[in-house]
């Protein structure tokens, strides 16, 4: 097995053995050359640092890195099935944590699935520890339009009222009211990267805002909801009716957006095990 960074290789080639390892029922996890070209191109997915296994001229293996505000996570990781058998996820996995060093990440987290315990075990093996438990949901049916403010009430309607906003306003919103344990994903630093390709609404209360929604339309994945819990499943269904989410990730099992979220229809689909890495300096 020949180990190569990401950037010594064609990315379409490397999405081959990601597709392997994507759910089916998460769209957001399959993972495109045009979405790899991008996310490059934005700063978020570091190619240096993502590492492949490459055997007889072909990409077998890949594990994919973005660069957050605290340290690195690791948002994919797929090989074939030969490459597996001979560890090929682990030597991916460990050449990974030495660019980590290399780089002063300071952080490696990752999540995975907790309905199998193989994968947790191959983390754990070289080093993670569990932090937390994380969500998938997704709308599985359609959202619960009853919960969207009466447009006939017009008292209520100049008083209180759901609007977009520059996702800049929604960003800064997020620095300072989001939730305490947001995924690296979806952390402000790494959404502030991405703002090109975001679109959020807010629930105005006169001029104030009171709570957002932030979502990548194209992906149709609902990256943040936050703010005062009372507004939050109206935000949820605006963002499913109107702006097309579909699917959250990375959310925090007591993350108030949970409940809210299954009052607009949304369902969980998989619950997650957050591990991290601490790194030393590779100088140290």
């Amino acid at each position: 097995m020949d180990l190569k960074s990401l950037a010594d290789v064609e990315l379409r080639d490397a999405t081959f053995p990601l597709s392997r390892s994507a759910p089916s029922n998460f769209l957001p996890a399959l993972r495109t050359p045009v979405i790899l070209r991008e996310l490059v191109a934005l700063g978020v997915l570091d190619p240096g640092l993502s590492k492949v296994i490459v055997q007889n001229g072909r990409v077998v293996g890949c594990c994919l890195v973005e660069v957050g505000a605290q340290g690195a996570y690791i948002s994919g990781l797929g090989t074939d099935a030969l490459s597996q058998q001979r560890g090929g996820s682990r030597a991916l996995i460990e050449a990974v944590i030495a660019a980590g060093k290399q780089a002063q990440l300071g952080r490696l987290s990752v999540e995975v699935s907790e309905a199998d315990a193989g994968p947790q075990g191959l983390w754990q093996a070289v080093g993670f520890v569990p932090l937390r438990t994380r969500l998938r949901m997704a709308l599985l049916g359609t959202p619960n339009r009853a919960l969207l403010p009466d447009p006939d009430d017009r008292a209520c309607m100049a008083a209180t009222r759901i609007s977009a906003v520059p996702c800049g306003d929604a960003l800064g919103f997020l620095q300072h009211h989001g939730p305490s344990q947001l995924g690296a994903a979806v952390s402000p630093a790494v959404l502030g990267k991405l703002e090109k390709r975001l679109s959020a609404a807010a629930m105005l209360v006169g001029s104030a805002i009171e709570a957002v929604v932030i979502v990548d339309k194209e992906r149709k994945l609902l990256v943040a909801l936050a703010g005062d819990p009372a507004y939050l499943p109206q935000l949820a269904v605006y963002a499913a009716a109107r702006l097309s989410a579909a699917y959250v990730d990375s959310l925090a099992d007591d993350d108030p957006a949970v409940e809210a979220l299954e009052s607009a229809g949304f369902s969980r689909i998989a619950v997650r095990t957050e591990l991290s890495l601490s790194l030393p300096n590779a100088s140290a």
